[in-house]
């Protein structure tokens, strides 16, 4: 693939392809550096085009963290008591009318109900939550990162506050403080929701094993696992990236910070039909088609 001499610029790279829904995001690695260090350019870059919403992404400029962390208590407490394939119908009644939460007002119920579903969507007809719950079933000690992964598909502003976990290596000190003064440069927001957003995303990045602590926070990188990864990749694969633009996108950062790895986990993935994987002579192929229905590859325009 022959880049055009504008992609030295992720401001005019982002004008030329942005109109398609795969071009953004093969920029991936060319808006890395600019994201670290000029965050009030981010926001218009990390909002997800509308046609990825049916494949379980969302749009929406507020996200699930504008009023609660990742919920995975929650989500953790529905993905072992409805099947995988549980209907969207189903969360509804788990959650509102039977009360598997253990909330204590009906009003709790309807919005713990309405703030998964802007999390993580709880549709399995949309590829991506129907991954995540197929592949946190099959390693459930995964599933703190593949929400996570589930997650930063649907909520923009956890996708904004990513980028200031990445500026910190394995040990470094975070807090409240200077996630919400990292927020404050992308988001016009009062200062009352930035202290509230920024200890909602450093809960959810705690939960996933990217800190450690409850204050005073320590960077720490996530327990690996083949199940996250393969999911990570196969969101990156769902936005229009293949092979080593795939690889060298924020996604498998989500999950673990060895590119080592990823050969290794995406060779037991394969063995487990979640992926065709090869990467030898030159060639590099990852292809998440055995992931997807028929109509969804025609979708994607996935040869089948």
């Amino acid at each position: 693939m022959h880049l055009p001499e504008s992609l030295v610029s992720p401001i005019n790279a982002l004008r030329e392809f942005g109109g398609g829904v795969p071009c953004a995001k093969l920029l991936d690695s060319v808006f890395k550096p600019m994201m670290q260090s000029e965050p009030t350019q981010l926001l218009e870059t990390l909002i997800n085009p509308v046609e990825l919403n049916p494949l379980g992404f969302s749009s929406n400029r507020s996200g699930g963290h504008m009023a609660r962390s990742m919920m995975f208590t929650e989500i953790q407490i529905l993905c072992n008591s409805l099947a995988p394939a549980a209907a969207l119908e189903t969360y509804y009644q788990a959650v509102v009318e039977e009360n598997q939460l253990g909330k204590p007002t009906f009003s709790s119920r309807k919005l713990s109900y309405e703030h998964l579903r802007s999390l993580y969507g709880l549709d399995p007809s949309a590829p991506l939550f129907r991954v995540f719950r197929l592949l946190g079933a099959e390693e459930p000690e995964a599933l703190p990162t593949l929400a996570l992964v589930c997650c930063y598909c649907r909520d923009l502003q956890l996708r904004a506050s990513f980028p200031a976990i990445e500026t910190l290596s394995p040990g470094d000190p975070w807090d409240k403080v200077r996630m919400r003064d990292w927020l404050s440069n992308v988001f016009q927001y009062s200062p009352i929701m930035l202290e509230a957003l920024a200890q909602r995303v450093n809960g959810s990045w705690t939960t996933a094993g990217h800190l450690s602590g409850k204050v005073r926070k320590i960077r720490r990188v996530p327990d690996p696992h083949p199940a996250s990864t393969a999911f990570a990749l196969f969101a990156g694969w769902l936005t229009g990236l293949r092979g080593r633009y795939l690889l060298d996108s924020v996604y498998p950062r989500l999950v673990l910070n060895d590119d080592r790895l990823v050969s290794d986990h995406l060779n037991e993935a394969g063995g487990r039909d979640w992926v065709r994987y090869r990467s030898a002579g030159g060639i590099l192929e990852i292809d998440f088609s055995p992931l997807l229905e028929p109509h969804e590859l025609e979708a994607l325009h996935v040869p089948h």
